[in-house]
């Protein structure tokens, strides 16, 4: 049985079928099967023979995209596949010869998971993985962080070289000597300044103190010096800006300053006779003796705290007749760091039980 030959009139009615987008690109590109190899361009051909691919600009020879984008050669493949012409389409990566092709050549795989090849995404999605990774190795860090952010707690004095006996004697005002302190340990302590070691791998002697801050001297409750190697290096630490600056807002105000070398001489002692935490305290809360609760079952007054101990602050009688000089008694949490500062006013029991007679 002979083959016959589409007519014009067949062919015109075909094209008629098909969507707006398939009939205007066929006739601007008409595919040489149709009209023929000796048939003459359109202007579009003529200006881009294949409008699926790059071209080189003849002036400027730079690289020109091509037509019709990705996107819009794919949607014109699905509606050519839909009525049975995708062989007029010119060759494209989307076609579907060129799809199973390819299928066959790498397989059936996940996208992104080849050689050299990363996930499509947000930007937070593809980066999620290397950020766990470095969250997860903070969280291992940060015990080791506390721990050195809590001893240098009681190096303030030696972070700015000053002492207490310093600022109590100097006649000048003393906050005038701290801030000067302060800009020297910022210039000492610079990142680019040769010597300078890591806080976290020692501190400082006292004899190295000394001798790096010249006339200043440490406070008898920081003379604390770790125990060192010999043949070892002494090289003085490398502060970083934050510790710097808490130590300068802490020795600046008067009332913090007094806190804080009143917290050094309660550790000193508690170190001294083997009594309470030996490890530095911070955290100071002011409250008076009439509103703490009274325990009339054990004879002592406590008080809950933030860690979660409903009787974290607990004392007696006794211990107020040892501060009752000072009218202040300064008690530690017996589970955390936070410390309670009690204010009362001792008073004769003499005299007041003639003052309640009169």
């Amino acid at each position: 049985m002979a083959m016959t030959t589409p007519t014009a009139s067949h062919l015109i009615s075909l094209a008629k079928s098909l969507p707006p987008q398939l009939q205007r690109f066929l006739a601007r590109w008409p595919p040489a099967s149709i009209v023929g190899p000796d048939a003459e361009p359109t202007p579009w051909q003529k200006e881009r023979p294949n409008p699926f691919r790059c071209a080189i600009d003849p002036v400027t020879g730079k690289r020109k995209d091509p037509v019709y984008s990705q996107r819009r050669q794919a949607e014109l493949v699905k509606m050519a596949r839909n009525h049975g012409i995708e062989e007029l389409l010119p060759k494209t990566p989307k076609g579907t010869e060129f799809q199973i092709a390819r299928r066959v050549r790498l397989g059936l795989r996940v996208k992104g998971t080849g050689v050299g090849q990363k996930v499509k995404g947000h930007i937070f999605e593809r980066n999620m993985i290397p950020r766990m990774e470095e969250r997860r190795k903070a969280m291992l860090a940060m015990p080791r962080l506390i721990k050195d952010f809590k001893r240098v707690g009681r190096y303030r004095w030696k972070i700015l070289g000053l002492s207490s006996s310093i600022l109590d004697t100097v006649a000048q005002d003393p906050s005038r000597l701290v801030r000067q302190a302060y800009r020297r340990a910022l210039l000492r302590n610079h990142p680019d300044k040769a010597g300078a070691i890591s806080l976290s791998t020692s501190f400082p002697s006292p004899s190295s103190s000394s001798s790096s801050s010249g006339s200043y001297a440490s406070s008898p409750a920081d003379r604390t010096p770790p125990q060192r190697d010999e043949q070892t290096p002494r090289r003085n630490p490398l502060y970083t800006v934050d510790q710097i600056s808490q130590a300068f807002a802490v020795l600046a105000s008067p009332s913090r300053r007094a806190d804080y070398d009143a917290s050094l001489r309660l550790v000193a002692e508690a170190s001294r006779t083997g009594l309470g935490p030996t490890r530095f305290q911070i955290g100071v809360e002011n409250v008076d003796l009439d509103d703490l609760p009274f325990d009339e079952g054990g004879d002592r007054w406590y008080r809950s705290c933030r860690c979660g101990n409903d009787r974290g602050y607990s004392f007696d009688e006794a211990d107020l007749a040892e501060v009752a000089d000072e009218g202040l008694l300064i008690v530690g949490c017996l589970d955390c760091s936070l410390w309670l500062r009690v204010h009362f006013a001792a008073v004769d029991e003499e005299e007041h039980i003639a003052a309640a007679h009169t």
